[in-house]
């Protein structure tokens, strides 16, 4: 039959530029590209988790959190540990200002000093919206991460590059 083997995997969830510990953050680890576990972090902001597995196979840790931006860290080797502890840095969602005129939509972060903040414009059709006209609410979030040379290059999002931004729409309240 198939031996079977586990490692332990201590995670910690802290904010990216706080790194204050953040609790009740969502775990979900990924075993072989299947959900295997998903857990709450405790007060502490960490979690404790005994992985079980039959063959050597990719594992993937993904974070998330309402009012940040969602992070993953894959782990592929050809070995895997009997111990892991890892931290994982969570980016605050920034909100944003937006403009939705008749054609195109624009959204740009809320600071006074307008030079330094990103700028993001996309066509009013690629929103599910029925009719403007009864729009009462919507929000847009606008996070750019500032990325460190030592980033992990292969997180899933996020380009070669030094830069990255993510966009994220609440869905609109609409009044009849």
């Amino acid at each position: 039959g198939l031996v079977r083997s586990a490692f332990s995997l201590k995670v910690q969830v802290v904010g990216a530029r706080s790194h204050r510990r953040i609790s009740t953050a969502r775990v979900d680890v990924y075993v072989n590209y299947s959900r295997t576990y998903t857990v709450l972090t405790g007060d502490d902001g960490g979690v404790l988790l005994n992985i079980t597995y039959r063959t050597v196979a990719p594992v993937t840790v993904v974070v998330s959190k309402d009012g940040y931006l969602p992070t993953a860290l894959p782990y592929k080797a050809n070995r895997l540990p009997i111990f892991s502890s890892v931290t994982v840095s969570l980016l605050a969602l920034n909100q944003g200002n937006i403009w939705l005129y008749e054609d195109s939509v624009l959204i740009r972060g809320r600071s006074s000093d307008t030079s330094s903040w990103p700028v993001v414009q996309f066509p009013k059709s690629l929103l599910n919206l029925t009719d403007s006209g009864d729009i009462t609410e919507v929000k847009a979030y606008l996070s750019v991460p500032q990325l460190r040379e030592d980033s992990f290059q292969n997180a899933p999002g996020i380009m070669e590059s030094t830069s990255g931004m993510c966009v994220s729409l609440d869905e609109p309240a609409v009044t009849l």
